[in-house]
């Protein structure tokens, strides 16, 4: 198969770790980068060496070389361009959320399979060699089972260079839908299926006006469970007093790992009576390393060779959980899943 031919669809800040990861690329190539915004596409161009710049998606769209698109807009957009690059023929991997209603997400879905075409979302902390490991420990039963995963992520809505249209929820429904939904799909790509969500989520923060702070409590159909907070409820600058993940089982903990002088990562298990097993791994850490996996991923599936690692039915579980969160809150009560 000839080189793939790429259009970026979008040229704000998420574009900054997609376009790396396409320029490194042997077995693709990037065309095109679209935007209304024309003078951002022309400087991610010249910087990544896109042949052109459009300022409508459609235009892009029409371009016959060009195989595949990467979407990176608001959340509220992706369903309409996803949709259009799919009835044009296009290979599409969609930023997360991947939509913000399941009827959206389902309609994604259907257009991908009558295409005959791999439609990806975005979720690239399943390429995270730190908290692969802490799967990888969890799966081979280092804690026990069931056993419970610990998140918590606080901190001030994104700031520029990133969009204020993230804390607007004309465009977005907050951190636990455009960060949360990482850590939601990763947990669930750990456990299995959620078979049900309890949540309080709020507005808290002084800027826009989405639900800023969630906290969730998800139970998986294998008897674990995760505990996860999201969020932006922080003014600018402000630390947060406590923040990080760590896994408890019936037979120890994992705690996340911390960076050695060697480059290596260390990642530690505590077992009873004070037995420490410390596991020593390569971890990556600079930014591109994760959308250099997933580009090749998405490559490859349209190649043939592999299948994307997350798939529309992914990106619609994930959105799932994020509503079933918002339901939880509306009705005070446990929201079995599915929806």
């Amino acid at each position: 198969m000839s080189q793939i031919g790429i259009g970026m669809i979008g040229a704000g800040s998420i574009s900054n770790a997609h376009l790396p990861a396409i320029a490194a690329s042997e077995k693709a190539g990037l065309l095109c980068i679209a935007d209304l915004n024309l003078d951002a596409a022309k400087e991610k161009a010249e910087k990544f060496g896109a042949r052109c710049t459009v300022a409508d998606y459609r235009d892009l769209l029409a371009m016959e070389d060009i195989d595949a698109v990467v979407i990176g807009l608001p959340a509220g957009l992706h369903a309409e361009v996803a949709l259009a690059a799919l009835a044009a023929g296009k290979h599409v991997m969609v930023e997360k959320p991947m939509a913000r209603t399941l009827q959206e997400c389902d309609a994604m879905i259907a257009a991908a399979k009558a295409a005959d075409r791999v439609l990806q979302v975005a979720m690239v902390r399943r390429f995270d060699a730190d908290w692969g490991k802490m799967r990888e420990l969890v799966l081979a039963g280092k804690i026990g089972r069931p056993c419970q995963w610990r998140r918590i992520a606080t901190g001030s809505p994104p700031q520029p260079p990133y969009g204020a249209w993230y804390s607007d929820s004309r465009f977005s429904d907050g951190p636990l839908s455009e960060s949360g939904a990482h850590d939601f799909d990763f947990v669930r790509y750990t456990f299995g299926e959620v078979k049900s969500v309890t949540a309080s989520v709020r507005h808290m923060g002084l800027q826009g006006d989405v639900m800023d702070n969630g906290i969730v409590i998800l139970d998986f159909a294998s008897g674990d469970s995760m505990l996860c907070q999201w969020s932006w409820s922080l003014p600018p600058g402000a630390p947060a007093g406590l923040s990080g993940q760590d896994i408890i089982g019936p037979e120890g903990a994992i705690h996340t790992s911390r960076r050695c002088e060697d480059g290596l990562h260390e990642c530690t298990v505590y077992r009873p009576g004070g037995e420490q097993e410390v596991v020593r791994f390569e971890n990556p850490r600079d930014g591109a390393y994760w959308f250099h996996g997933q580009f090749d991923n998405f490559v490859e599936s349209i190649r043939g060779t592999q299948t994307p690692r997350a798939t529309g039915l992914d990106g619609r579980r994930a959105q799932e959980i994020v509503l079933a969160a918002f339901e939880a809150t509306r009705t005070g009560r446990r929201v079995d899943l599915p929806l």
